[in-house]
């Protein structure tokens, strides 16, 4: 199974990333906010799920192993396949999707793509023993850090592009709390 990949940014499509890793040219489904996020020639680290099925052979990546956590749990549920879970990773952060398990609410996961109130509640009686509560903001930094920081800027209103640099320019160590606050910090300087 392939575990991860780590290469760089051939080209981007709207769900998907091509990445060149070594002499190979890799095809990865994506969530939106990666593929938005990503620029050619920029070097990209995923954590990634091989989806084998008679008919199908797809690599799905995330940006951290939350999300990847997520997109494993969503596919365990009856009736939600890759296509679903990609969509509700791509409309809601994991620690979204894990809140809105744990308190039963179905507004916010059926505000995802292809995802009705029958999946919504399935989804939450199937995964609600099995997910545990995160608290908010005390993700490690590095990568997993700041994917959360890059996510955040985004929902706040910034562009991709522009959370993308103000992520790009702070220091990688620290809590996520404090990765969002320098990333802040330097997007005010920039204004």
């Amino acid at each position: 199974m392939i575990a991860g990949l780590r290469g760089r940014v051939h080209s981007t499509e709207a769900n998907a990333l091509v990445l060149s890793v070594g002499p190979v040219d890799v095809r990865v489904s994506v969530p939106t906010p990666v593929a938005l996020t990503a620029t050619p020639g920029s070097e990209v680290s995923l954590r990634t799920y091989l989806y084998v099925r008679e008919d199908q052979l797809a690599l799905f990546g995330f940006e951290s192993e939350a999300g990847l956590e997520i997109f494993e749990l969503l596919l365990s549920v009856s009736g939600i396949g890759p296509k679903a879970a990609m969509g509700v990773l791509s409309a809601l952060q994991p620690d979204q999707v894990r809140r809105a398990i744990l308190q039963g609410d179905v507004r916010t996961l059926t505000s995802a793509p292809g995802v009705g109130t029958r999946a919504a509640s399935r989804i939450i009686t199937d995964l609600q023993s099995k997910v545990t509560a995160e608290p908010a903001g005390t993700a490690p930094g590095g990568a997993d850090g700041l994917a959360a920081a890059l996510e955040a800027l985004i929902a706040m209103g910034y562009s991709p592009l522009d959370a993308k640099r103000a992520v790009d320019a702070v220091e990688t160590d620290g809590s996520v709390e404090q990765l969002l606050r320098a990333a802040l910090g330097y997007l005010a300087d920039r204004t």
